[in-house]
């Protein structure tokens, strides 16, 4: 067992690895000792990144990566399912075409993943695995139902999975992010998490209690604890990282 944050002769495989939470993630455990797969489909992988450009609505072309990683270093020790992706439609102006391109990426792709690596862990009896959820998941706006449903998925799932594995020492866990700076908060071209509207009653009026939006580096740190071997006697578990956001009226 690692010391604690240690993830020295560890291999992780992060998806959407290039940018917002991803890279974060990515980054602190290529810091924390771990060999680090990024899968993407953008190339901006961080330095020391091993990098594996694939398109993770392409699942043909996902398991053609997968077995490749799991061909070169023999086990994928952690895996985290990040990448995801969201569209702005209300059910009037939505089509069944965004709706299964969102299902592709945000729970198909964890599904393949998940299929491939577990083997290999199940084997030797240890593994973790980390979903990327929503507080979308939780709660809803009218404008996202995709993304929402998507993200509902990624929690139930995760539980069905934690129970799935949990004899063969696997700890499978989810976190929800709230609002948080990273690349999808441009929508339309406007950073809406820096809109006057969204100043005025999340940060002001501290509809998020802690009065301000996220840093991808803090949902990394909950992803890397969830990760790590201090983490023992959690499964299941969808943790929270919003500033309080979802605990409020």
């Amino acid at each position: 067992m690692n010391a604690p944050g240690c993830f020295t002769n560890r291999v992780a495989m992060v998806t959407g690895a290039a940018s917002g939470i991803g890279r974060a993630v990515s980054c602190l455990l290529r810091d924390r000792g771990a060999t680090v797969i990024g899968i993407d489909k953008s190339s901006a992988m961080p330095d020391a990144i091993n990098h594996a450009v694939c398109d993770l609505a392409d699942h043909d072309t996902l398991n053609d990566t997968i077995d490749g990683v799991i061909s070169k270093y023999g086990a994928v020790d952690i895996l985290v399912n990040n990448a995801g992706f969201g569209i702005y439609e209300r059910i009037g102006t939505s089509t069944i075409e965004q709706w299964r391109a969102i299902m592709a990426v945000n729970l198909d792709a964890m599904f393949v993943l998940a299929k491939r690596v577990t083997p290999s862990m199940v084997k030797r009896g240890y593994g973790r695995i980390v979903n990327v959820g929503s507080i979308q998941g939780l709660a809803a706006q009218g404008d996202v139902g995709a993304y929402t449903a998507s993200k509902g998925g990624v929690h139930a799932w995760t539980r069905c999975l934690a129970v799935d594995l949990s004899e063969h020492g696997i700890l499978v866990n989810a976190v929800a992010p709230g609002a948080i700076d990273t690349p999808m908060s441009l929508v339309n071209g406007e950073d809406v998490k820096r809109s006057p509207t969204f100043e005025a009653w999340y940060v002001h009026q501290r509809k998020i209690p802690l009065g301000r939006i996220g840093d991808a580096s803090e949902v990394a740190e909950a992803i890397a604890f969830l990760c790590g071997d201090q983490c023992t006697y959690i499964t299941g578990h969808t943790l929270v990282v919003d500033g309080g956001l979802t605990i409020t009226f």
